[in-house]
């Protein structure tokens, strides 16, 4: 690898879901390598989510509309009165599709730091693509899972108009 950024994300599997940073370094050493080296804060302090993509035009690798991440939920219903902006969530992305903040879309390959206040949506591949997403969400609003943070799929979305958060 001749940068730390430049991941082969089709040679990845899909990702990691409420991993600690232990078990993502045994999970996705490569991704551990580019926090290690780049993140701005304390790795440690973070639950960390991977998504890996193989995209088609058109299609969404995350939720489409306008929507916060780890509002926390009660029975399926989210509890806006409950966010907690005392805490960081950080994205970094591989490339396009770039998601949207109500300021403008992410850059690539730099990390974007956020709360859960901060509305933001996903945008449609426009080609071809392999893309890596990685989310980190300060640990005192998700914590890490003890065990099974390899996630065994990651979902797509086609139709922006029909989709309901």
């Amino acid at each position: 690898m001749e940068n730390i950024t430049d991941i082969d994300w089709s040679k990845q599997h899909s990702g990691v879901i409420k991993a600690s940073f232990d078990q993502l370094k045994e999970l996705m050493p490569d991704v551990f390598y580019l926090i290690e080296r780049t993140f701005p804060d304390d790795p440690y302090l973070f639950t960390w989510d991977v998504k890996v993509h193989m995209l088609m035009p058109k299609q969404y690798p995350c939720i489409p509309n306008w929507h916060q991440d780890a509002v926390p939920r009660d029975c399926g219903i989210q509890k806006f009165d409950q966010i907690n902006t005392g805490f960081p969530l950080y994205l970094w992305v591989s490339g396009a599709p770039l998601p949207e903040f109500e300021g403008g879309f992410l850059l690539p390959k730099q990390w974007f730091r956020f709360t859960q206040a901060d509305v933001h949506r996903g945008c449609a591949a426009s080609e071809f693509c392999w893309r890596g997403l990685i989310r980190a969400i300060h640990s005192k609003l998700v914590p890490p899972k003890k065990v099974g943070a390899l996630r065994r799929h990651s979902q797509v979305y086609l139709d922006a108009e029909n989709y309901k958060c």
